[in-house]
């Protein structure tokens, strides 16, 4: 063999174990990229493997607790009837409350009776007169601001329920000219009570010249009528004007005290 033949069969095999080399190289590369990954996927997988698992865990449970719902109802019957609707709590057609029975009514006036008829003065004494009068059934009508123009109206519609006797405080609220004048509504009102044996007129507070020729018209009318009786307050209130916080309205004691002249005025029951 020529020299250079020894040195071309090693450069050949040179060669070959390079390219051996490379080729181990190369395949090694690829088992170390799979073996990479792995390890990724090792590292990454169980937490998206958990993510998944708990979403379908969460969707199987309320698809459960939904399925447990929609089979747990009862089923319907079919009864024949026709069905109202669920959405009311009141009936169709709801009952009407039968109408009341009329009241009993009370025994009729009688000699014990007496009707109080008045305006915000009188007010303050539903509690007075009555104890004033504790042989006498008493019936009230007392309203702010009445007048007798008023009152007269009051007397015709009530007077079924008018027995022994009448008390009259009206005139604080007097209109000039309504009505005709005080006198003539004096002799309106009297005709309406002519057949009442007693009526009792309670003066008002002079507290204007208005008020003083109301006074004279009650004093006046009875002279006229002999059925009626004057409760003279106008000078009591005068003589102690703090009986009245602002001249008519009366205090506590000016309750007792007009209650009292009331009782003196109309005098005991009368037995039958």
């Amino acid at each position: 063999m020529a020299p250079e033949a020894p040195r071309r069969v090693g450069h050949r095999l040179l060669l070959l174990l390079l390219a051996v080399a490379l080729v181990a190289a190369a395949c090694g590369g690829a088992d170390a990229g799979p073996n990479a990954a792995s390890t990724t996927s090792t590292t990454d997988a169980p937490a998206t493997t958990d993510t998944v698992a708990s979403s379908t865990t969460s969707e199987s449970t309320t698809s459960t607790t939904e399925a447990t719902t929609t089979t747990s109802a009862p089923e319907e019957v079919d009864s024949g009837l026709p069905l109202l609707p669920t959405t009311t709590t009141a009936p169709p057609n709801p009952p009407v409350d039968p109408p009341l029975p009329p009241p009993v009514p009370g025994p009729p006036p009688g000699r014990n009776s007496v009707f109080v008829l008045g305006d915000s003065v009188f007010l303050g004494t539903t509690s007075s007169i009555p104890s004033a009068l504790p042989e006498w059934l008493v019936t009230y009508d007392a309203v702010g601001s009445r007048r007798l123009a008023q009152g007269i109206d009051v007397l015709a519609m009530r007077r079924g329920e008018i027995g022994e006797a009448v008390v009259v405080h009206l005139g604080n609220n007097y209109i000039e000219g309504e009505r005709g004048d005080y006198a003539s509504q004096i002799d309106e009102a009297m005709t309406v009570l002519a057949d009442v044996p007693r009526v009792v007129w309670v003066t008002v507070s002079e507290v204007s010249d208005s008020r003083r020729q109301i006074n004279v018209a009650i004093r006046d009318a009875a002279a006229r009528w002999p059925n009626m009786r004057v409760a003279d307050w106008a000078p009591v209130i005068a003589a102690e004007p703090g009986l009245a916080w602002d001249g008519m309205h009366l205090t506590p004691e000016g309750r007792r005290r007009i209650a009292e002249l009331i009782a003196q005025t109309l005098g005991p029951v009368v037995a039958p």
